[in-house]
């Protein structure tokens, strides 16, 4: 049974298309395509900001990513909703009133939480009714595709033999159609991941099924120092693609990835140590 979903997502579609549309951590196709129909003031506020929003793997995630793009990302609630929250939240604090429950540490942002979020909310009706329509057909037709390679390869069902269960029902894979060349496999929650479509099915494949390892190993290395740092990073996205080449036979990525998985199969006996074991053998040698 394939425990990886494919969502198709209007919330998560509108963070990351306007993510896009304001080159911030995108610049690509797509971006050009709609940037006409925002003002260059709007693109300026989100380049000021960038720093403070995006994520690059291994390297930096921004203080207010999770407020301003991981929390809506999620799709709980309409985007336009939550940003408008946030627009109450942040005149109240102007005015001198910090409502109950609000983190003092993001007070200093109250100027630029404002800002993203008052752009986020005027531009949320136009994307729904003019834009989102087609690019849903996109992504609902690649994500019927995904969803049978997956069925058909039992690639979930052999991963979970050989690195352990996932600690929940499923993996969400939640595709949408604006991140290309930027950064992808952003884990919003603990259980999902936000991917492009605009590559091939099989070369998604590999990315979904790195990142569902990834997952296994959230669990399996839970009483480990991984994923605590970003000094772990290499060794646990390492990890990951030793076993991804074990399952398909191949991996994905290059560069330090596959120098820190070339450590993992210089490991003697590897193949019947448990994830934790080998971690522990790579990390510290022991």
């Amino acid at each position: 049974m394939n425990r990886i979903h494919f969502e198709v997502n209007p919330e998560t579609n509108y963070v990351y298309h306007m993510l896009s549309v304001m080159k911030c951590g995108y610049d690509n196709t797509y971006g050009a395509k709609y940037r006409s129909l925002y003002k260059a003031e709007e693109l300026a506020v989100f380049h000021k900001h960038s720093a403070l929003i995006t994520v690059k793997g291994g390297e930096h995630c921004g203080f207010l990513h999770g407020l301003m793009v991981g929390q809506p990302a999620l799709g709980e609630m309409p985007a336009k909703d939550y940003y408008q929250e946030l627009v109450d939240i942040g005149l109240m604090i102007k005015g001198g009133n910090i409502p109950e429950g609000v983190n003092e540490a993001l007070v200093p942002y109250t100027d630029a939480i404002l800002a993203l979020s008052e752009i986020m909310v005027r531009h949320y009706d136009q994307y729904m009714e003019e834009i989102w329509p087609w690019e849903r057909g996109r992504i609902v037709e690649y994500a019927a595709v995904m969803e049978k390679l997956f069925q058909e390869s039992r690639f979930t069902e052999k991963a979970e033999e050989m690195v352990g269960k996932l600690g929940s029902p499923c993996f969400t894979a939640t595709l949408v159609s604006s991140v290309e060349g930027g950064a992808e496999g952003i884990n919003i929650s603990w259980e999902k991941d936000v991917f492009g479509i605009e590559r091939s099915p099989e070369a998604e494949q590999y990315f979904v099924a790195h990142e569902y390892i990834i997952y296994l190993l959230f669990e399996a290395l839970k009483d480990e120092d991984a994923f605590r740092s970003l000094e772990t990073w290499p060794f646990t996205e390492g990890l990951a693609e030793y076993y991804l080449k074990r399952i398909l036979g191949c991996s994905c990525f290059g560069g330090k990835m596959q120098e820190h998985c070339r450590i993992y199969e210089s490991i003697p006996g590897a193949e019947t140590m448990p994830p934790a074991a080998l971690y522990r053998r790579a990390m510290y040698g022991r």
